[in-house]
């Protein structure tokens, strides 16, 4: 019989043990501690289910701390590591677990529990909305190199597929021209260095302009944990754009794995720049990291608000290529709380950086 709990830190190993075996992975103690035990605010509510000694279903929320365009600030938890074990399913384990999860949730006043989820059905009958799903888009330096790695995500590939994506490189490839506006950032100081401050009010900027909006409080706690000591990052490029001031006008980080496909973890721009601004600055960005020999640039984008529908045009005029594909975003509330999906300031800092 299953039986249902909270995780403690002793079952950490097993845990780990746990999704490595059904994933057939090599997920590291690191890792696992780093993402579920380390994050600045809190621990993350871990549930397992057992059979007897044996780890059969695991589901969990990371704390995450939003602020609203008022600065409020809202507790919530993105879901993470849901799994359960395939020789147990059909026994309402998915489900059971949730239900702990949520009480467990209420009682440490997490409102909303939000993540990003391909199974659409599932999370339904648990009464989470999908309000929408992400985009995609991605910049192409070298085109064999790209198409070797996109073509390899799926091994269920066929060669219509090959040639669309070798296609969808070559497309990409031209598109770029690396033309940077040098005039347009000589007013702007560049820093390549880690940044912690300021995040929060270059983002700030952006949400007093919509009543009802909130975006993740990236707290200089919350950008070292997220982005500077993530385990999965082989190499992180930081561009900071500071005006005469000093004050931080734009933002953009991109990490890179040792295949040399590097990713946008994060971009934000203050609402003060011009169009033209924005674009140089990610241009530049690209063309800079591109130089140090990364083939391929990934990014999420999304249309569910002004917020992501500008920034996709910043990026289409930065010359990416913009798919529209992606991931549903799940979201439930706890409880009484006046926040709205559509609100949300989103970017791959919502994830977890797991490549």
């Amino acid at each position: 019989m299953v039986k249902y709990r909270l995780a403690e830190e002793k079952d950490y190993i097993n845990i780990n043990a746990f999704h490595n075996r059904i994933h057939a992975s090599h997920r590291t103690l690191e890792q696992f501690y780093w993402e579920f035990h380390n994050c600045p605010f809190g621990k993350s509510i871990y549930i397992i289910g057992e059979d007897g000694d044996r780890i059969v279903g695991t589901n969990c929320v990371i704390p995450i701390n939003l602020v609203d365009s008022d600065n409020q600030i809202i507790q919530t938890g993105k879901s993470e590591d849901t799994l359960v074990d395939p020789d147990y399913r059909g026994q309402n384990i998915f489900y059971d677990l949730y239900q702990l999860l949520f009480e467990k949730c209420i009682e440490h006043n997490i409102k909303v529990i939000w993540g990003f989820t391909p199974a659409y059905k599932p999370f339904k009958k648990l009464g989470f909305d999908i309000p929408f799903e992400h985009q995609l888009s991605l910049a192409v330096n070298k085109v064999k190199d790209s198409y070797k790695y996109l073509s390899g995500l799926n091994e269920n590939n066929k060669l219509p597929d090959h040639l669309k994506i070798f296609g969808l490189c070559i497309l990409s490839k031209l598109k770029l021209t690396f033309k940077v506006n040098n005039s347009v950032l000589e007013k702007f100081k560049i820093s390549k260095k880690e940044i912690f401050e300021g995040v929060t009010d270059l983002i700030q900027s952006n949400l007093t302009l919509n009543k009802g909006s909130f975006a993740i409080l990236q707290s200089p706690e919350y950008q070292n944990w997220r982005v500077y000591q993530n385990p999965y990052y082989y190499k992180v490029f930081t561009f900071g754009f500071y005006d005469k001031n000093d004050v931080l006008q734009g933002l953009i980080v991109i990490n890179s794995s040792k295949n040399k496909v590097a990713y946008v973890c994060h971009s934000t721009f203050h609402a003060g720049l011009s169009r033209e601004e924005t674009t140089a600055m990610i241009t530049y960005s690209t063309k800079t990291i591109f130089q140090e020999g990364i083939i391929l640039i990934r990014n999420w984008q999304f249309n569910h608000n002004l917020f992501g529908k500008n920034e996709i045009e910043f990026y289409r005029d930065a010359k990416y290529k913009i798919l529209d594909r992606g991931t549903g975003f799940v979201w439930k509330k706890l409880g009484e709380v006046n926040l709205s999906a559509e609100g949300f300031y989103l970017s791959r800092m919502a994830t977890q950086g797991v490549n």
